[in-house]
């Protein structure tokens, strides 16, 4: 079991070469300017997010994050170019055709992606910007058809999780991460960080069998007085349950670990093993720690998924 510890992404670590601009002009973005005029219903972008104007007004130089009374912040509604950095795995960036971010986060060793669209993806490390390339990745986007009858009558179903380990250090590391499709493509998540694993050095252990993932909605049905109803549409999201077996001497190292990324929304990947991508789920964990016996220990973990 590995979880992401994640690098928090600002404004100077996304370089050029990034296709997404901010504003997003071509989708109908436009930054908050200071004392600007300002009309009910608009839209405007300050620090990356969408902030809606619900009183007129105009020469006002409060910021709108801090302007309650006449902005709304949409949480659920970032710029299209930090789409992918948001707490949001269904909140995506959007092209036409391609789109493609350059980043120098600094030292990583991994990275996860959820629900990319689009047919391919690649993604290359090189050790300084235009440098030699000291990791590279390239798959399609499609997962496996379950049976003839998909492959050959329904359409190939889209991969939700892309998840890349094993890359090389390097303090002055450029990440390029391209999505490209036949028309709309997206990004929902991009976590860039260091890969752990919860047993550490341990010589044996890992997620035993039995580990669960739950998807769940948010959606409800809503009846209405004549006894018609509707569903009202929500997001949805999986949790995760195992337990993790481990030699006591890493016990320890397990609290410690987890205990750093309690209140963190994370990347938690329960095994890589092929057939197990259920088992690779963001959200916040917790659990316990139990001392089976004399030289054994477990770590019993939930994680509740993000949107």
């Amino acid at each position: 079991m590995k979880i992401l510890f994640p690098i928090t992404i600002t404004a100077a670590m996304i370089k050029a070469g990034t296709t997404i601009a901010e504003p997003d002009t071509g989708r109908g973005e436009s930054l908050w300017v200071s004392g600007g005029t300002y009309t009910l219903g608009q839209e405007k972008i300050y620090d990356h997010k969408t902030f809606e104007c619900v009183v007129g007004h105009t020469g006002i130089t409060t910021t709108p994050d801090l302007d309650a009374t006449r902005w709304l912040q949409n949480e659920r509604k970032p710029s299209n170019r930090w789409a992918p950095f948001d707490a949001y795995t269904d909140t995506s960036a959007v092209a036409t055709t391609t789109m493609t971010y350059v980043l120098e986060p600094g030292f990583f060793t991994g990275i996860s992606i959820y629900n990319p669209v689009g047919t391919t993806i690649a993604v290359t490390v090189k050790d300084v910007s235009g440098g030699t390339t000291i990791h590279s990745y390239t798959s399609d986007l499609y997962d496996p058809a379950l049976g003839l009858y998909e492959l050959l009558f329904m359409p190939l179903r889209q991969r939700t999780k892309i998840v890349v380990d094993d890359i090389p250090m390097s303090p002055t590391a450029e990440l390029t991460v391209t999505i490209t499709g036949t028309g709309t493509v997206e990004m929902g998540m991009l976590n860039i960080g260091h890969w752990r694993q919860i047993i550490g050095s341990g010589d044996w252990g890992g997620v035993q069998y039995g580990a669960s993932a739950e998807p769940k909605t948010y959606s409800y049905i809503k009846f209405n007085e004549d006894g018609t109803s509707q569903i009202k549409r929500r997001g949805k999201s999986t949790d995760m349950r195992g337990s993790v077996a481990m030699p006591a001497a890493n016990a320890d190292y397990a609290n410690q670990m987890v205990q750093q990324v309690l209140d963190v929304p994370v990347s938690i990947v329960s095994t890589a093993a092929n057939g197990y991508d259920y088992l690779n789920v963001f959200g916040l964990i917790s659990g316990s720690v139990k001392a089976d016996s004399f030289g054994t220990a477990s770590f019993d973990y939930t994680v509740k998924g993000f949107l």
